[in-house]
């Protein structure tokens, strides 16, 4: 159980870093250096701040989190601040692909400034400007750093990037706060590389060729959801690839859309109705006064769950299934070699989908439980201590399914009843000391088409209660492939 937690919160803590990436877009004001202990550096700071809080040319990333790495330079900071190797921390800290250094040199009778934006190696100079005003007046250095930040703005060549990719769907580092609005055009573009200037270092064309173009279809605040409707290229789509928006046309429409909005008011479909086919090997195993046994074949079965969407997050769930097929005696004294054998589950409950990126096409993470019933009916043999016996009550389960290529999710899922029932309806156990029931399942769904999906799963389950009786203890283990289908409807 707790490998599976694991294992979503890494899922969660990918898809997180994955998100953020080196996005030209995502900025970071470095401390201002003026020579004059601050004085007017501070001031600028305070009011380019609040600039890029404003401002949708780029996310701002504060530097409060970095001052223990600033502390280590405390003696002669401006001077570090030009070494690429503390740029370049600063932007693996935060994430940052515009890291924004500021210097203001004051004369007698005017006052200099300097701006460069460095990219996150720490060495490419994406832009620089200089400029000497006649006097260190706040508002006129705020201004003149402000029109070279738009310009430079217009000059970054995207407006996102990729971040993950489902099919023809696209997941976008770019959201509400951003200029972007539901139906708009994109063209998505690959880096392939960029011209210096031979003596200033300066980044002066960036080369890239285009992959494909498609529509945004759903937004939400920092992220956004396109479909891919041309492809130019042979190549594959890739997280980091670049996302260039068209103008926005006045008769943009969505109706064109392959998938529906995926807002708060229009969360998809009602549902998820799942059906399988399984095959699997089973145990059985008693244990009398008279020594273990055990039992073990193959089981034949089918399995049907249907997932129904409440609201966007809360949901409800109904599970039944049913195997069959005959054991034969593996260990241990039997009176009797083989047993036919029987294994149902019934399940019904609800739970919550949490949607880390907003939107049911990428990675989801559901905590649910509810009332589960398992029953166990290998042939009546009480001397063998063989009979039908249940365990039963509140389960409680996490599962996550996120996708793992272009046209793939995995899925992982953990269920178990922290406080099971037992019943014997054969009367061969008696009352149970204890008992416990665990279920892990794994697989993989592929995306046939945009509302169903043939998966493959494999599911293993684990049973054990023990007694005061002549018979010790029973336990029963099922390992099955589940091969099916799920539909949206």
């Amino acid at each position: 159980m707790k490998k599976i937690i694991f294992l979503i919160l890494l899922i969660i803590s990918t898809v997180a870093n994955a998100q953020d990436g080196h996005s030209m877009r995502r900025c970071v004001l470095l401390p201002i250096s003026d020579g004059v202990g601050g004085a007017i550096g501070t001031k600028v700071y305070a009011e380019l701040e609040t600039y890029f809080k404003e401002n949708n040319w780029c996310t701002y990333q504060s530097n409060s989190d970095l001052l223990s790495v600033f502390a280590r330079y405390r003696e002669n900071l401006p001077q570090h601040l030009k070494r690429p190797e503390v740029i370049k921390t600063v932007a693996e800290k935060l994430k940052a692909g515009s890291i924004i250094r500021i210097t203001l040199m004051k004369e007698i009778g005017t006052l200099e400034i300097q701006l460069d934006i460095i990219g996150s190696n720490g060495e490419d100079i994406l832009f620089s400007e200089r400029a000497v005003i006649e006097k260190d007046d706040i508002e006129i250095i705020v201004q003149t750093l402000q029109g070279w930040f738009e310009i430079y703005g217009r000059l970054i060549p995207y407006d996102g990037k990729i971040t993950g990719i489902l099919g023809d769907q696209i997941t976008l580092d770019i959201g509400r706060d951003y200029s972007i609005k539901m139906g708009q055009d994109f063209i998505v573009k690959r880096f392939k590389g960029m011209k210096k200037h031979p003596l200033l270092k300066k980044v002066v064309e960036w080369e890239s060729r285009p992959l494909a173009s498609g529509k945004v279809f759903s937004l939400s605040d920092q992220q956004a959801l396109g479909v891919v409707k041309v492809y130019k290229s042979d190549s594959k789509l890739a997280v980091g690839d670049w996302v260039r928006l068209e103008p926005i046309k006045e008769d943009a429409a969505t109706d064109d859309l392959r998938y529906p909005k995926d807002q708060k008011d229009s969360f998809g479909k009602l549902g998820i109705a799942s059906f399988f086919l399984n095959l699997g090997q089973s145990s059985f195993n008693p244990s009398t006064t008279s020594g273990a046994k055990r039992l073990g074949g193959l089981m034949f079965g089918f399995s049907g769950k249907v997932e129904a969407w409440v609201t966007r997050n809360w949901f409800g769930m109904a599970e039944l299934g049913r195997s069959l097929g005959s054991l034969k005696k593996s260990s241990g004294v039997l009176s009797s070699s083989k047993s036919d054998y029987q294994r149902g589950t019934f399940k019904v409950g609800g739970g919550y989908k949490y949607l880390p990126l907003g939107f049911f096409y990428g990675p989801q993470v559901d905590v649910y439980g509810g009332y589960a019933s398992n029953t166990y009916k290998p042939d009546y043999n009480s001397a063998d201590g063989l009979g039908e016996y249940g365990v039963s009550g509140i389960f409680l389960g996490v599962g996550s399914n996120f996708p793992v290529g272009r046209d793939y999710r995995g899925l992982v899922r953990a269920e178990f009843i922290p406080f099971p029932s037992f019943s014997d309806d054969d009367s061969v156990y008696g009352s149970a000391k204890s008992s416990s029931w665990l279920q892990l399942e794994m697989g993989v769904k592929y995306q046939y088409s945009p509302i169903l999906t043939l998966d493959g799963l494999i599911e293993m389950t684990n049973s054990r209660s023990s007694f005061k009786g002549s018979v010790k203890s029973v336990s029963a283990q099922d390992t099955a492939l589940k091969l099916g289908a799920s539909l949206n409807f």
